[in-house]
């Protein structure tokens, strides 16, 4: 009896323990995927803290680098209009294409006198500022503008009606390579030549927009120390004085048209005048009655 009672408090010990480890690996099984879950949630503070830390800036990095990429990748035309007062109005044209050069541009246009220049540069636009800034010691700034505009829908446009024109052409030779008959390969050819017109028209435009982009337009316009400057603003006195040298340029082209005139008005005026004297004489004329004879007898 005594064997039997101490074989089945043995058997009874080993079911407990069996069943004791199997609670702690289901309790352990069910709270991993809590703490997992936990770790995985932004702001979680389990764990190592000083790791999370770190983390939180770089996720706020993380989000608004796309849209300072975005932002910096805006293609703009960027154009600039500066007007300088100088001492010697060559000396400062020569400077203006000194500094146009040194930043990678060129001198476009220029119309230069002796008490007045206008110069067109193109220069980098990542070098526009910097530009100007130079441009400013040449002499006393009188105006200085800058303007941008955004034509990155337009290029992108441009980009994607290009790409497709192209699988166009692709498409029409392809054609033309099956084409059986004379008449086929004449109409297959022209459809070919019309896309293949608007083909190269696309690369122009996009050519000379992306030109633009890259190089910024300055207009340097230099006036001698001394000189009248025309004015530039946009107000109601630059506008009156603009409006009136118009009216005055009209009526010296009407007194201007009117004494060429002149001459041949004085002559018609004298020829239908005489003409006139005429005619009033005839009809002052006496008309003599007319008598009748009676027959003798």
């Amino acid at each position: 009896m005594a064997g039997r009672s101490l074989l089945a408090l043995g058997a009874l010990s080993l079911v407990l323990v069996a069943g004791c480890s199997g609670a702690g690996e289901r309790t352990n099984a069910a709270v991993a995927p809590e703490v997992a879950q936990g770790q995985a949630q932004p702001g979680f503070s389990g764990g190592s803290g000083p790791g999370d830390a770190k983390r939180q800036p770089e996720k706020g990095q993380s989000a608004a680098a796309p849209e300072q990429a975005a932002l910096e990748a805006r293609q703009l035309i960027r154009t600039a209009r500066i007007e300088l007062s100088v001492a010697e109005v060559a000396e400062a044209v020569r400077k203006a294409q000194e500094e146009a050069k040194a930043a990678g541009g060129f001198a476009s246009e220029e119309n230069a006198r002796e008490q007045r220049a206008t110069l067109t540069v193109r220069v980098p636009a990542d070098k526009l500022d910097e530009v100007l800034n130079r441009l400013d010691d040449l002499g006393k700034v009188i105006v200085r503008e800058q303007r941008s505009q955004d034509v990155t829908d337009q290029l992108v446009d441009t980009k994607s009606r290009l790409e497709s024109q192209r699988a166009s052409v692709d498409r029409v030779r392809a054609l033309l390579e099956r084409a059986g008959s004379v008449s086929e390969i004449v109409q297959v050819e022209g459809e070919l030549t019309k896309r293949q017109a608007e083909l190269e028209s696309l690369q122009r435009r996009l050519e000379s927009m992306s030109k633009q982009v890259a190089m910024a337009t300055v207009t340097v316009t230099l006036v001698r120390e001394g000189q009248a400057v025309a004015p530039s603003s946009d107000d109601f006195l630059s506008g009156l004085a603009a409006g009136w040298r118009a009216f005055l340029s009209t009526v010296n082209a009407l007194l201007v048209a009117f004494g060429a005139l002149l001459p041949f008005l004085v002559a018609l005026g004298l020829l239908g005048a005489l003409l006139l004297v005429v005619l009033r004489r005839r009809r002052r004329k006496p008309v003599e009655p007319v008598t009748a004879e009676t027959p003798a007898g």
